[in-house]
């Protein structure tokens, strides 16, 4: 399953920054003007991203999306971070048994390896034996543990199960010998995850608490984070101390393990959603344009997602955040050159750049400032200096947030609070040749490519938002265009905000 929708066939991506008020035109700068001429040519330069990795990071959304979420659960697996579609998912998984074969003679602990794949993604696999539950997963690999000392010597039948988003379930099973010397305790521990509870959002420091009983007595138990161990408790009450901030944000699985004496293993799995912000209601005006840069061109490079990110959100980020009286080169416009060259998918000038790949970037260099390192269209070799690398560790960010593009609501919020949104777009002949009063509704003939936009702003009576283009002054009207609200959620299922 590709990320982009197909026959809309784009990757909406509204990289949100800090912004409000007017995307005004500021008067144009030269080094960024461009000739007519040269505004002829349209380049682009988006790749898309892996939906799994975008399925990862973390979501704002609405109050008002919120309390729909019960009624569309479409809407509710989005925000378990899971890739929305818009056509019900009947395909079922596919499942096999790797280890053991069938028909193996097993004895002690068995580990039951499983194969299972999905066209959107597993999101269990579930063990039994002769019927009976044994053991789940919820990632892979799918390796379950069975100790076969609890069933008699003969044979047994294992069965798997897996179980996708839709709950579309496929099973495989197999007959095994069980040819076992007889333990005196082959009893397993019973777990149970008291807090936090299974499907809980949850951020910051999380205090994982389990019970843990045994026949005999319960030796240590261990706490795991998506099959990593994180931690372990030897003494009852078994608690531990779990910091969201080290993992990326999206759905994890916390499983609690009990081992006794004579090594029998139990153990309870949960899943949680890690930082999902809510926007509370707010009163929001009717239309609003954020203050941008002067519009720029970037020629014949595929350097669309830089432009977008660096020279368009993270520009006006500063601008808004440090109080500023204008934009200045030298100070809160940065350098789309900066980013492309280090981020572009090939050596040629012409390949372009995924959204997330430039955002984790700016999250760990950074980004310089325009005048450290000005663009110019063909110069995509050039790599910065030490000095201008070191100035770019100045403009970090500290990380960056999903957006659902069917959450209006949000998306006017955070323009209200002053973010600009990114969007990646799959255009047409309409977009690309659009001009004054051009509002994009629809899709029409002669679908293109894909390209990055940046949201500026909304109109409610036109039931539209506003977008920059990094095509010159000479396409749409003086640079700037409009999307209507209804064509957005139509356009891809997700949005990123700068944070």
């Amino acid at each position: 399953m590709i990320f982009f929708k197909p026959r809309t066939c784009v990757a909406a991506i509204l990289c949100v920054t800090l912004f409000m008020v007017a995307c005004k035109k500021e008067a144009s700068d030269k080094s960024v003007e461009e000739s007519s001429e040269l505004q002829q040519v349209k380049a682009r330069g988006l790749v898309a991203d892996n939906p799994q990795t975008v399925s990862k990071v973390p979501l704002i959304v609405s109050a008002d999306l919120l309390s729909k979420t019960s009624a569309d659960p479409t809407l509710l697996i989005a925000l378990k971070g899971k890739p929305v579609s818009t056509t019900k998912d009947a395909t079922p998984p596919v499942i096999s048994i790797t280890s053991p074969s069938a028909g193996a003679t097993v004895s002690g602990t068995v580990d039951v390896t499983v194969n299972a794949t999905d066209n959107v993604g597993v999101t269990m696999v579930s063990l039994t034996v002769d019927n009976v539950s044994v053991s789940s997963s919820t990632s892979a690999p799918f390796t379950m543990s069975w100790n076969s000392a609890s069933v008699t010597n003969g044979t047994h039948t294992l069965k798997v199960t897996a179980k996708d988003a839709a709950g579309n379930i496929s099973s495989n099973t197999i007959q095994v010998n069980v040819s076992t010397v007889t333990n005196t305790d082959v009893i397993n521990p019973v777990v149970s995850i008291t807090s936090p509870a299974n499907d809980a959002s949850v951020t910051g420091t999380v205090n994982i608490t389990a019970t843990a009983t045994d026949n005999k007595a319960v030796s240590t138990v261990r706490y795991s984070i998506d099959g990593t161990v994180v931690g372990s408790s030897t003494t009852a009450p078994y608690n531990f101390s779990w910091n969201t901030s080290s993992v990326v944000a999206g759905i994890h699985t916390i499983t609690v393990t009990a081992v006794d004496a004579a090594g029998n293993t139990g153990a309870q799995s949960i899943q949680v959603t890690v930082s999902t912000t809510v926007l509370p209601p707010a009163p929001l005006p009717s239309k609003l344009t954020l203050y941008m840069p002067s519009v720029g061109y970037q020629g014949s490079e595929g350097s669309c997602v830089a432009w977008a990110v660096a020279y368009y959100a993270r520009s006006a980020e500063a601008y808004y955040r440090s109080g500023a009286a204008g934009y200045s080169q030298s100070v809160n416009v940065f350098s789309p050159e900066f980013l492309y060259n280090q981020t572009k998918s090939s050596i040629d000038c012409s390949s372009g750049s995924s959204v997330l790949s430039v955002l984790d970037f700016v999250v760990r260099n950074g980004v310089c400032t325009w005048q450290s390192m000005p663009y110019t269209s063909g110069s995509c070799s050039l790599l910065p200096s030490s000095q201008q690398s070191s100035e770019a560790a100045l403009y970090k960010i500290s990380s960056y947030s999903a957006v659902l593009t069917t959450d209006i609501t949000a998306i006017k919020t955070l323009l209200s609070q002053k973010h600009p949104l990114l969007l990646g777009v799959s255009t047409d002949q309409q977009f690309d040749n659009a001009g004054p009063g051009f509002i994009w509704s629809s899709y029409g003939p002669a679908i293109t490519s894909l390209h990055e936009v940046t949201i500026c702003g909304y109109d409610d009576a036109l039931q539209a938002f506003k977008i920059v283009n990094s095509w010159g002054t000479g396409w749409g009207d003086a640079g700037y265009s409009w999307i209507s609200y209804s064509f957005l959620s139509k356009l891809n299922n997700y949005v990123f905000t700068l944070n």
